[in-house]
């Protein structure tokens, strides 16, 4: 089960008996493995740990930034080797209302010894928010990164042949670019898709919030949820009664296991993952109170360990024959844009080479922007280091001495804000150019090692036979 519970402390509303509803209802719960997201005070995992004990007698909570992940992983398995890594990319440490940056959004994971598979690696993740769900991508650039770098990290796992299950707040909607590159470039099955004959998104306005939420896994920003009410909400939103931000995906090993690792034997029979059941959970309120058991509802999907066919392959999802954008918008009668990825790239084995040229055309944007952006702060710390000196000196010359304390504390005031602007342009100013240089560089890599593949695959297809 994955479930984002947005627990500030101090700060989120009911925080406390919220905490100890989960706890209750994890402790009576049969789940094997449980990834939670903005869990941010200790005291509350620690909470939630001990009273799940018996049911998930392993467990992880994991440090990053200044505030902390937010991220842990309970298990009924025993967990062999952690990890974190945070993401590259978090916002702006001038951003202080939205905190991506002073958390640090990463991604984790614990490799969990099962029975049957071996070694399987859990990804536990919660994604940059800002951005939105329409507008240009590069608005988006700061995700795009954080996507590729998560299914690098996807495909690094497979590769040591683990089995991977993968889920998390992603910030994203199913069409977008960011959950095409997770899901395309990481290999990943969406359970949620696998699971359900639905189609990936509606077609048109939804009416019943039951409806959004049973057929479509909307899991935030429900008019069923206490916490959506008075918040403002995207079009996207209220057209289809919330967004499907929550995910769970899984893909199985790129060698076989026992290859490497502490993966069963080579003589062990083979093993896939099948989603049999998915579905959103914990969408009521919390027993006894008045409001949900948090701003997102949970996400619960049921995995079947089967025999491995070699030579079979699972038919993807049916689709309806609609449109998948990059860039909805509620106003327009269709969902099929300019910018529409196609429908084939959400079941490609491969990060495509449209959704490519996409990721590569909205970084490069955020590229020259971010150049922009670190010139004019760097202009702006000239500008105030020049008034705070100023105030200083005119302090000394200025006829009337009860303005001198006013100026000074003034020149000290500018002389915080330049040392921020200095902070911010020169230090993350180019670190970020730098994050997006290796991320494009590495796309980059991705689209010339591809285009020489298809230039020898046509030159020995072109090539007499003797």
């Amino acid at each position: 089960m994955s479930r984002s519970n947005s627990q500030l402390k101090y700060v989120s509303k009911d925080r406390q008996p919220r905490i100890q509803a989960i706890a209750e209802v994890l402790s009576t719960s049969d789940y094997d493995i449980v990834c939670l997201q903005e869990l941010w005070v200790h005291a509350d995992f620690q909470l939630i740990r001990h009273q799940a004990s018996k049911t998930l007698p392993y467990a992880k909570f994991f440090f990053s930034g200044a505030l902390g992940s937010g991220l842990a992983i309970l298990t009924k398995f025993p967990i062999v080797e952690t990890s974190i890594r945070p993401y590259s990319l978090n916002g702006s440490p001038l951003d202080v209302a939205g905190g991506d940056f002073f958390v640090g959004k990463s991604v984790v994971s614990a490799v969990v010894e099962h029975p049957l598979l071996g070694d399987c690696e859990v990804f536990n993740t919660h994604m940059y928010a800002k951005g939105g769900d329409d507008g240009e991508e590069s608005n988006r650039a700061h995700r795009i990164v954080g996507a590729w770098q998560f299914g690098n990290l996807i495909r690094a796992s497979a590769r040591r042949g683990r089995y991977v299950i993968a889920t998390g707040d992603f910030n994203s909607i199913p069409s977008s670019l960011p959950i095409t590159i997770v899901r395309s470039h990481g290999g990943l099955v969406d359970a949620w898709m696998a699971s359900h004959d639905s189609s990936l998104f509606p077609t048109e306005t939804v009416f019943s919030p039951q409806l959004a939420v049973r057929d479509y896994g909307i899991t935030c920003d429900s008019p069923l949820n206490t916490y959506s009410a008075g918040k403002p909400l995207s079009d996207v939103a209220k057209r289809f009664q919330g967004k499907r931000l929550d995910y769970v995906f899984y893909r199985q090993p790129q060698i076989p296991p026992g290859s490497s690792g502490r993966s069963t034997s080579s003589s062990s029979p083979s093993w896939e993952l099948f989603c049999v059941k998915s579905e959103v959970v914990l969408t009521g309120l919390v027993p006894g109170r008045s409001f949900s058991y948090s701003d997102h509802f949970g996400l619960e999907a049921i995995l079947e360990i089967r025999h491995s066919r070699p030579g079979a392959r699972s038919p993807p999802p049916t689709i309806d024959g609609f449109g998948v954008t990059t860039s909805l918008e509620a106003s327009t009668p269709s969902l099929r844009s300019a910018s529409a990825i196609p429908l084939e790239d959400f079941y490609a084995a491969e990060l495509s080479s449209h959704s490519l040229s996409a990721a590569l055309t909205a970084l490069g944007i955020a590229y020259r922007r971010a150049r922009r952006k670190s010139t004019m702060e760097l202009a702006g710390f000239g500008a105030v280091l020049l008034v705070a000196i100023c105030l200083i000196g005119g302090s000394a010359w200025q006829p009337r001495p009860e303005f001198n304390p006013i100026m000074v504390f003034a020149a000290v005031a500018l002389g915080w804000a330049g040392t921020t602007l200095l902070y911010s342009g020169f230090i993350h100013g180019n670190y970020e150019v730098n994050m997006l240089v290796n991320a494009i560089e590495e796309m980059e890599m991705l689209r010339a090692q591809r285009s020489e593949r298809t230039t020898s695959s046509d030159s020995r297809t072109s090539s007499p036979r003797r």
